[in-house]
């Protein structure tokens, strides 16, 4: 394990931790509690790509929902992703979207300098996946995609 992917475990080890500390009976009986546990339990570890692909272009920071969905809409080959990255020395994980090749790789069009970073998401199905450009929120973040995920399971929407 990398020394990012160790710190942004940690990272989510504890956000599970202080959400089991803060739990609420809203969401019993639901699959999972938080967003934490669900990309804890169906997330996959990404390998950040070394460049963009060719006809990929670098997009504006702080957008990466709709980055990720216009480069999603504009290359089929690729797979939004949804879940938590950490950039090369951060000592925290932030909520993140980008694209997944076939090989495992993150496609990252909002951030310029992956070498050091980790990525754990979760490669959401076509129906769940956002339909229109909206820089400020993705699946995992909006109340209206996301409880549905925590109450149901993913694999409730496969």
């Amino acid at each position: 394990m990398s020394l990012a992917q160790r710190v942004l475990t940690d990272w989510l080890d504890m956000q599970i931790a202080l959400m089991d500390q803060c739990a609420h009976r809203g969401t019993e009986g639901w699959a999972h509690r938080s967003v934490y546990e669900l990309v804890a339990a169906h997330g996959q570890w990404f390998v950040p790509s070394a460049d963009l692909p060719a006809g990929i272009r670098p997009m504006p920071e702080k957008e990466c929902f709709a980055n990720a969905a216009a480069v999603d809409r504009d290359h089929p080959h690729l797979v939004y992703t949804e879940g938590f990255a950490v950039a090369a020395g951060s000592p925290v994980g932030v909520a993140h979207a980008w694209c997944t090749d076939g090989e495992g790789r993150a496609v990252d069009p909002t951030w310029s300098d992956l070498k050091g970073s980790a990525y754990l998401g979760i490669m959401l199905p076509p129906d769940t996946r956002p339909q229109r450009h909206r820089a400020w929120a993705g699946v995992l973040e909006s109340p209206e995609t996301l409880f549905p995920l925590l109450r149901n399971g993913l694999d409730s929407v496969r």
